[in-house]
């Protein structure tokens, strides 16, 4: 099972979707990691989980209100919040990167406008192993359509049942689902039909080491995780696990 850093490898010292946290993830020995991108007011994809700067660097401003020039004067603990560019460029052939586009609620431009720059970006080179994720299916099947030579998978929100999310993916035609762990460990009988059906399955965010033996031993592919649980201390204990399956093979219809 790879891990995958959330949002890199966080801790006070490496603020979350910067590269240092990403570097950091790497360097612990993680598979790759997930980051977060959103548009700027001129049409540049940076690195933020938050619509609102305020948390991450204490800016009462959002982020699609800023342009990427006045994005890179702002800093997180001291560190700037990267554009995707850079994180390509940081992770390349290192591991895998996914990259979740985070969507507005309201059903604006800005949603389309989003996916059409990570098509873009995406268009003008693929190095290494790229995975495009969202929770919004129209955006999604957006990138997917334009046919790049990168994965898309679609995300699942806490509380949806595994069977929904699973069939979801396959019915949007994407490679992978992205499934919070609690439904994953609420029925992980369904993961084998669904590696049968060519999706592929990655828990989200997976905090604990039970977890992640667990999650390995069901066949998951993937797990995000965060720095409670770094991929360092993890590797070897996921790897070699053997926990069972549980019984039942419910249809995913």
């Amino acid at each position: 099972m790879l891990l995958l850093g959330h949002r890199g490898a966080a801790d006070r010292f490496h603020p979350e979707n910067t590269l240092a946290a990403v570097d950091r993830a790497l360097h612990l020995g993680a598979d790759g990691v997930e980051v977060d991108v959103r548009l700027t007011a001129d049409g540049v994809l940076v690195c933020s989980h938050d619509a609102s700067l305020r948390r991450t660097a204490g800016l009462s401003r959002d982020v699609s209100s800023m342009t990427a020039a006045e994005m890179a004067g702002v800093r997180a603990s001291g560190h700037p919040l990267p554009t995707l560019d850079e994180v390509v460029d940081l992770v390349s052939d290192r591991g895998r990167l996914v990259v979740e586009m985070k969507i507005s609620p309201r059903p604006d431009a800005s949603a389309s406008a989003t996916a059409a720059a990570v098509i873009r970006r995406l268009a003008r080179d693929v190095p290494g192993d790229v995975v495009v994720s969202s929770f919004d299916r129209p955006r999604l099947r957006q990138v997917r359509e334009a046919r790049l030579p990168v994965r898309t998978a679609l995300l699942s929100r806490p509380g949806v049942p595994l069977a929904v999310a699973l069939r979801r993916a396959v019915q949007g035609g994407h490679a992978e689902a992205h499934v919070h762990v609690l439904s994953l460990l609420a029925r992980p009988h369904l993961i084998a039909q669904a590696q049968r059906l060519g999706l592929a399955v990655t828990g989200w965010t997976v905090d604990r080491p039970r977890e992640l033996r667990w999650l390995a031993a069901v066949g998951v592919e993937a797990a995000i995780c965060d720095d409670r649980a770094p991929p360092a201390g993890t590797c070897a204990a996921t790897r070699s696990s053997s926990a069972p399956a549980e019984p039942g093979q419910p249809a995913l219809a």
